[in-house]
């Protein structure tokens, strides 16, 4: 049987957040996709940060205070309850005794969270873990991949994944199906199941998170060090590794964001966004030539964003190839149909092309994409001008 705690509003996690950044400058190699296979050595250059912070320690994530225990264990082993089986116990104390858990974007320790009422997804996962090694429960994390809604805005994309958890009824071992309950913030129905995450990526994932906030609030010694945290127990993540080379092009040093992208892009298993980023770094850096080679690269693979070939797109229309920019908006359409500055992209691409009839045709689905009054109203001008001008 499957049940939901609700929340306040959905929890998404800042961990999956990619930067595309403004940089300049870099140094030159031959060919960007000439990996060498002993590239096994991380770069690192610590002395570039401050002195290494307090970071929060294993075993305070999860640490409650003796008064927090006191009342859950005062809960869970009340007569009223022993006929409810202990999972639901657990899930019925988050869900009555903090029926005003509110979402916010940060991530707490489980005392934190349980003190204030208030956390991310990763902060009810934690609660949810502290509960259950009181009650010497199993649990299990799931990372859920909801259907987002891109925008694109300046530089920056975000794109969260959801984790929850997973408490397991006591004494079922069914081999098939066994009975849990889910923890979990609005579950979404348009949510895909990523997969199963283990204690050390879960833990990861905690320091990531602060990680992502401190680069967000510009902290880049608070966002090096949790970072570096986060891949004691997840050393390859591609995640921590495009964190740790934004944290070092955020603080000048693109040379060394460089090695560490060209060393996750040989070292970690999943490889997009970690090209993505080196991308936008030898574009941004005038290296045009080996630009090229990765967004080759980037074209033979599956991205589930649209925000890469938007981003590509903008570049050849830049650069007048009116053609290439139109097949990369075309892309970005196919992964968000609504996305009305790729269409009005492709209006401005057929214009420029002097493909009249299909510029009007792209500035017509740009306008009835666009739900902002004023946006749309400057689309309809440059509708009414191409008219004028035929």
């Amino acid at each position: 049987m499957n049940r939901f705690l609700p929340g306040s509003k959905g929890g998404t996690l800042l961990l999956s957040t990619w930067l595309l950044l403004t940089a300049a400058g870099c140094s030159t190699i031959n060919d960007p996709l000439a990996f060498v296979e002993d590239n096994s050595t991380l770069p690192a250059l610590p002395e570039l940060f401050g002195e290494k912070p307090a970071i929060t320690a294993l075993g305070d994530i999860h640490q409650l205070t003796q008064a927090q225990q006191d009342e859950f264990t005062d809960y869970f082993n009340a007569p009223a309850n022993r006929d409810v089986d202990p999972h639901m116990r657990l899930a019925n104390y988050l869900l009555n005794d903090t029926d005003n858990f509110l979402y916010e974007s940060r991530t707490y320790t489980a005392s934190e969270a349980l003190a204030m009422n208030r956390g991310n997804c990763m902060s009810l996962a934690v609660v949810t873990t502290a509960l259950a090694r009181l009650a010497e429960l199993e649990i299990e994390y799931q990372l859920i991949d909801s259907t987002p809604v891109y925008e694109v805005k300046d530089s920056v994309a975000n794109k969260g994944v959801h984790i929850r958890s997973l408490i397991y009824k006591p004494d079922d071992m069914s081999d098939t199906r066994r009975s849990g309950i889910q923890i979990d913030y609005f579950p979404s129905e348009n949510g895909r199941f990523v997969g199963n995450v283990n204690f050390d990526q879960y833990v990861a994932l905690y320091y990531r998170n602060i990680a992502a906030r401190a680069i967000s609030e510009e902290d880049y010694n608070l966002a090096y060090w949790y970072t570096r945290e986060s891949m004691i127990y997840d050393a390859l993540s591609p995640d921590a590794l495009n964190m740790l080379a934004v944290t070092y092009k955020r603080i000048g040093e693109l040379e060394k964001a460089e090695e560490i992208y060209r060393y996750g892009i040989s070292q970690a298993e999943e490889k997009l966004t970690l090209l993505k980023n080196y991308h936008i770094l030898l574009t941004e850096s005038g290296r045009e030539e080996e630009a090229e080679a990765v967004n080759n690269r980037l074209a033979s693979m599956h991205d589930p964003s649209p925000v890469h070939w938007f981003n590509v797109a903008r570049y050849s229309y830049n650069e007048e190839d009116f053609d290439d920019a139109i097949v990369y908006y075309n892309r970005a359409i196919e992964i968000a149909p609504y996305l009305h500055e790729a269409h009005l992209g492709i209006a401005l691409s057929y214009y420029r092309l002097g493909r009249i009839e299909q510029a009007e045709q792209a500035f017509n689905r740009a306008i009835n994409n666009v739900n902002d009054v004023v946006t749309r109203d400057r689309y309809e001008s440059k509708l009414q001008a191409l008219h004028g001008s035929i």
